[in-house]
């Protein structure tokens, strides 16, 4: 009687190959289990650390488009002011810089603001009105003249923020929800297109972990106008986007990614008219 072994074996003329065929059969089950559970618990780790570190904003849409400016951002066109004179109420006006770079106020003028900070123009609109710099409030009401790209672990992939000043990649990560369970922290990059300017596009990688735990800022680099920042995506993110509405909830909770995006699909839903 031929065993099924001594018939594998016969068709290669060796024993050994078709042992090793016959536990590559065998091993098949368990090599697909172990890929699955590689996929399905994967990032579960940089979920944990993000969610201590970066706890999303409750509002990370909102939060992206409230005004928060750094002192050193520079207004442009189409900026919205907010002027307030304490001592002229009646002067209180919310302005949009024209093309040509000036606040078109009826009072006390219409200075050129293009490319000041705040400061600069409550100053000189100080000025104008002699009156003290105390007595004048200019507040960006609407960042509207520069954009940052981000794109990472969304539903939508892209999403345009208005820049306000020069901070750094993971202050604005950490502003507008950027790092949400799911990102790749060992894949976050900073890509600077130079334009503008003429030059070469530059590519910058940031090491999350080294900035939030050792407080390593060198690779924690200033956000300039028209960056884009790269956020990577671990599989078990990638793999609950293609799952089932019904399914998709419970394996995200399941794994640590709830919050699954930005701003839940429900929420978005109810925002449309």
């Amino acid at each position: 009687m031929i065993t099924n072994r001594e018939q594998i074996a016969s068709r290669d003329g060796t024993g050994a190959v078709g042992s090793r065929s016959m536990l590559r059969a065998d091993a098949g089950p368990f090599a697909c289990f172990a890929l699955l559970f590689s996929i399905l618990f994967a990032g579960c780790g940089d979920c944990k650390f993000i969610s201590q570190k970066c706890p999303p904003p409750p509002d990370p849409q909102s939060a992206a488009e409230t005004p928060a400016p750094n002192a050193a951002y520079r207004v442009g066109c189409p900026d919205v002011l907010e002027v307030s004179f304490l001592d002229y109420p009646r002067g209180d006006v919310l302005a949009s810089v024209d093309l040509d770079g000036r606040l078109p106020l009826e009072y006390p003028g219409n200075p050129r603001v293009e490319g000041r900070t705040l400061d600069d123009i409550r100053f000189e609109l100080a000025h104008l009105a002699s009156v003290a710099p105390e007595r004048v409030i200019v507040r960006l009401a609407a960042a509207r003249s520069s954009r940052i790209f981000l794109h990472g672990p969304i539903r939508g992939r892209t999403r345009i923020v208005p820049y306000q000043g020069p901070e750094t990649v993971i202050d604005f990560l950490k502003r507008v929800g950027g790092l949400p369970p799911g990102s790749k922290l060992n894949e976050v990059y900073v890509v600077r297109p130079n334009v503008a300017t003429g030059g070469q596009t530059e590519v910058f990688r940031v090491n999350v972990p080294r900035v939030l735990i050792d407080n390593d800022q060198t690779t924690n680099v200033p956000l300039k106008p028209s960056d884009q920042v790269y956020v990577g995506e671990t599989r078990g993110s990638v793999f609950a986007r293609v799952l089932p509405d019904w399914l998709a909830p419970m394996y995200r909770q399941f794994v640590g990614l709830l919050p699954d995006d930005w701003w839940s699909r429900n929420k978005i839903r109810t925002r449309e008219p």
